[in-house]
């Protein structure tokens, strides 16, 4: 009884952590495909290759120094209107509020700007991510660590 006890304990525990999971924002890191800036404000709308991690609607954006490079508003693929896009996909995103040119430009490499407490549970739940969002995690605590030294910690 205590070994099956154990064992609920522990599967309940772990659908705890994935739904905790599915509430932070993912690591992710784009690259702005040259040649696909289809608008450049209002919002503006790019073509992005996902590098990286994962991207969902709604996901603020950073720039590798650290300044500020919108959200995303909505995506396309191939079409039609996603929510969600893996690595190695290539998608159309809506930043408003941004301009091509100004704050951002073709061949950029922008992450997801990660809150410090969804940094903190990304941390504690990093045997549910994969290598390569364990990778970005750590180049996004790399930039936000250049202006606030303790980020994360």
């Amino acid at each position: 009884i205590l070994e099956d006890y154990g064992a609920w304990v522990k599967k309940i525990q772990e659908e705890e952590e994935k739904k905790e999971l599915k509430e932070v924002i993912y690591p992710a890191k784009l690259h702005i495909l040259h040649g696909c800036v289809f608008r450049q404000s209002r919002p503006a709308i790019v073509g992005v290759l996902v590098l990286a991690g994962k991207i969902r609607n709604g996901t603020s954006l950073i720039k590798a120094d650290g300044s500020r490079a919108g959200e995303v508003k909505s995506m396309q693929c191939e079409g039609e209107n996603v929510q969600e896009v893996d690595r190695n996909k290539e998608v159309a995103i809506a930043l408003p509020g941004i301009t091509v040119g100004r704050q951002i430009d073709e061949d950029d490499i922008l992450y997801s700007g990660i809150s410090e407490e969804d940094f903190v549970k990304l941390k504690k739940l990093k045997k549910f991510l994969k290598a390569d969002e364990v990778e970005v995690l750590k180049e996004i605590a790399i930039i936000k660590r250049k202006t606030n030294p303790l980020w994360g910690i």
